[in-house]
């Protein structure tokens, strides 16, 4: 098939022209797609140009906006496909730019998802599906999320956590007596490969930093060289669709909204390799936390998984009592306060002039250890984000 592609010249580079040719020209099916930047020979006219390449082409595709609905040029080329009664194809971001007469011919919306648009495009032409020179369009996912998501990681506090699976298997082990895990001892856990196909259940009060704690893994997966090779999938619990698809529909659904599951494959791909890490934040906001972690277990187990789950400390009980979650679980406890991190969190939180940093930094961590101190003795429990935001009141 040879197509000629009719387009403003102001357009080119808001509407890609040459990487439309170039992702057109990649199909099996397309043998040319003729355009007037590359395709117009030395001292060739333009009415030359366009009546050569018309004539031999099985379709015209039109690119239309508000600068070609009044082109010259544009409207010679329609008026020259219709007198050799080509096929008009018109691509447009709005109806209104289609000249009247080609308005009710099958067309293709212009979208800023440029593979998304060159998919549709192909296949309105074809029927078919296309193919693309990437290897895997789930990758493209990741490049986006690494430009985009921001965390500032500088003034983050890195909190320890505590393996308390042991105490949920056996009451009479008190928690205190397990040892603190630091924050980078737990990500090497995690991404270690006897880690695969286990459910991380990290439990915490409300407002203790939980979704932050996963915002900063997902920040080292996409930023770290050693993470390279890993993508973040963060999912919010309490905005994941309850219905009866498995879970790979439900979380690409949530991940990748109108796609119509053109990357399942590749999505699934990613997680039984245990290249995709998924971050599940709130699982006890859901609105049937227990069907939903019975679901998540078998999950992990049966696509050797990597899967981290944030919740409130009800979760860890509803696990103990369920003789149906035991193989492969691994529970840990968010512990954001620590004593050090009170000193740490003012430094990088509270001060921006270096004279006064060291002695008002000082004395926040003086007041708040006291505060801390009368809070343990009332049997309350310590929250070093609840504090902090108490503090700056």
């Amino acid at each position: 098939m040879k197509i000629f592609l009719s387009y403003s010249s102001t357009d080119t580079a808001d509407f890609k022209i040459e990487k439309i040719v170039e992702f057109l020209e990649f199909q099996v099916d397309i043998k040319r797609v003729y355009y007037w930047a590359r395709d117009t020979k030395g001292g060739e006219t333009f009415d030359d140009y366009m009546r050569n390449n018309i004539k031999i082409s099985d379709l015209v595709v039109v690119i239309f906006t508000e600068n070609s609905k009044d082109s010259v040029p544009v409207l010679e080329e329609i008026g020259m496909a219709k007198a050799f009664q080509k096929k008009i194809m018109p691509v447009f971001e709005k109806v209104e730019n289609i000249v009247a007469d080609i308005q009710s011919s099958r067309g293709v919306r212009f979208i800023s998802n440029f593979r998304m648009f060159c998919e549709d495009l192909y296949h309105k032409i074809t029927g078919k599906k296309a193919k693309f020179k990437e290897s895997n369009p789930i990758l493209e996912f990741r490049n986006e999320m690494h430009k985009t998501f921001k965390f500032n990681k500088s003034s983050y506090v890195e909190p320890e956590l505590r393996d308390v699976t042991e105490t949920y298997k056996e009451e009479d082990k008190s928690e205190k007596k397990l040892p603190l895990i630091s924050y980078r001892i737990f990500e090497f856990i995690l991404f270690d490969p006897i880690n695969r196909g286990s459910l991380n259940v990290i439990t915490a009060p409300p407002h203790s930093g939980k979704t932050i704690f996963l915002f900063s893994l997902k920040h080292d997966i996409l930023h770290q060289e050693l993470l390279s090779n890993y993508i973040p999938f963060f999912i919010d619990a309490e905005k994941l669709i309850d219905d009866s698809r498995d879970l790979f529909h439900r979380f690409y659904d949530y991940l990748l909204p109108d796609t119509d599951d053109r990357y399942l494959e590749n999505f699934e791909m990613f997680i039984k390799s245990g290249k995709a890490v998924i971050l599940l934040d709130g699982l006890s906001k859901n609105t049937n936390p227990e069907e939903l972690l019975e679901k998540l277990h078998k999950f992990v187990l049966s696509n050797n998984a990597r899967l981290i789950i944030t919740c409130r400390p009800v979760i860890h009980d509803l696990i103990r009592g369920s003789p149906d979650i035991e193989e492969k679980v691994h529970l840990y406890m968010l512990n954001s306060f620590k004593s050090s991190s009170l000193f740490e969190w003012v430094v990088l939180n509270k001060n921006n002039y270096e004279q006064t940093r060291l002695h008002q930094a000082r004395t926040i961590y003086l007041i708040l250890k006291e505060r801390v101190k009368q809070k343990e003795e009332k049997g309350e429990r310590v929250v070093l984000p609840s504090l902090m935001q108490e503090f700056s009141m």
